[in-house]
C-alpha cells in the first residue's frame, strides 16, 4: 500500500492545522469585537474583508485537513479488513469533499459582492 501521508508529515500537518485551528477563531472574535453592533449583518460585514475571508477560508481548510489526517489514522490504525478500510476511507474522503466545496460555497456567497 503506497501511503503518501505517513509517519512524520501527517504527525506535522495535524499539529500544524490544530495551531492555525485555535489562533483563527481569536482572531476573528477580536476582529469582530471592532464592528459596531453585534448582528448577522455585522457578521458578514466581518467575513467580506478580503483577508478575513481568506482566513477564514484557510481555516476550514485546516479544519477539513485536520479531520482528514486524523481519521485517516483510525482508520488505518483499527480496521483489519483490507476491504472496509479502504471503503470508508473513500465514503470519508468524499464526506470530507463535500463539505469542503459546500464551505467554499457559502465563504464565497459572504464574501463576493
Amino acid at each position: 500500500m503506497v501511503r503518501g501521508l505517513s509517519g512524520l508529515g501527517a504527525w506535522l500537518l495535524q499539529r500544524l492545522s490544530a495551531v492555525y485551528l485555535l489562533i483563527f477563531p481569536m482572531l476573528f472574535a477580536l476582529e469582530y469585537s471592532r464592528v459596531e453592533g453585534h448582528d448577522h449583518a455585522a457578521l458578514v460585514a466581518t467575513l467580506a474583508r478580503p483577508w478575513i475571508g481568506l482566513a477564514a477560508g484557510l481555516c476550514v481548510f485546516s479544519l477539513l485537513t485536520h479531520a482528514w489526517v486524523g481519521m485517516r489514522d483510525m482508520v488505518l490504525d483499527y480496521v483489519r479488513p483490507a476491504a472496509l478500510r479502504l471503503v470508508l476511507l473513500v465514503v470519508l474522503g468524499g464526506w470530507l469533499l463535500v463539505l469542503g466545496f459546500w464551505s467554499a460555497w457559502l465563504l464565497l456567497g459572504v464574501t463576493l459582492p
